[in-house]
C-alpha cells in the first residue's frame, strides 16, 4: 500500500512541471510556444486551446452560425464544419523564416505582443492581445496588419464568420 501511494505522489509530481509549462505565465512564452507547433514535423494542434474564454464564445457563435446557414443544413444534409482558420498562420502551407516575437507590452492583466515573419516569400506582421484568466495568459484577439486586408480575429469572426 505504502508503494502504491509513494507511485501515486511520484507521479503526481513528474507532471506538475508539464501543467506549470502549459499555463504560460508569461505572455512572450504563450507566443513562442503557440509559434512552436510551426517547426518542421511538429504535430499541428488546434489554435483555440490558446484562446480567452471570451474568444472561445465568439468562436463558437460563428461557428453555430455557420452551422444554421450552410447550404447542408438547409437542405437537411449533416453539415461538417471545415477546418477551423488559425490567425497564427493563415497560410494553408507552413515555411516559416525571420520569425520575431516581440517584448510584451503588460499593463494590469492585459498585454500585447507583436510577431512579424514571411512564411515562403510573404511577410506577416501580428499583433496578439492577451488576457491573464486564472493566472495563466489566453489569447483574446489577434490583428494582422500585412497585406491589403487587415483584419482583427474577433471582429472578422462576429461579423463576417463565412470569411474565415
Amino acid at each position: 500500500m505504502k508503494k502504491l501511494s509513494l507511485a501515486c505522489l511520484l507521479l503526481a509530481a513528474a507532471l506538475a512541471p508539464a501543467r506549470a509549462e502549459d499555463a504560460h505565465a508569461d505572455p512572450k512564452e504563450l507566443v513562442g510556444a503557440i509559434y512552436a507547433a510551426f517547426r518542421p514535423g511538429a504535430p499541428k494542434g488546434d489554435p483555440s486551446v490558446h484562446y480567452s474564454s471570451r474568444l472561445l464564445a465568439i468562436a463558437e457563435d460563428a461557428q453555430h452560425g455557420s452551422v444554421y446557414a450552410s447550404d447542408a443544413a438547409m437542405a437537411g444534409e449533416v453539415f461538417a464544419p471545415r477546418i477551423a482558420f488559425n490567425p497564427f498562420l493563415p497560410d494553408e502551407s507552413a515555411l516559416l523564416f525571420d520569425l520575431s516575437i516581440g517584448e510584451p507590452v503588460v499593463i494590469d492583466d492585459r498585454a500585447l505582443v507583436g510577431v512579424s515573419y514571411h512564411n515562403f516569400d510573404a511577410p506577416h506582421l501580428l499583433t496578439v492581445s492577451l488576457v491573464r484568466e486564472d493566472g495563466e495568459w489566453k489569447v483574446d484577439d489577434v490583428a494582422s496588419f500585412a497585406g491589403e486586408a487587415p483584419w482583427l480575429l474577433s471582429w472578422a469572426l462576429a461579423m463576417d464568420p463565412y470569411a474565415f
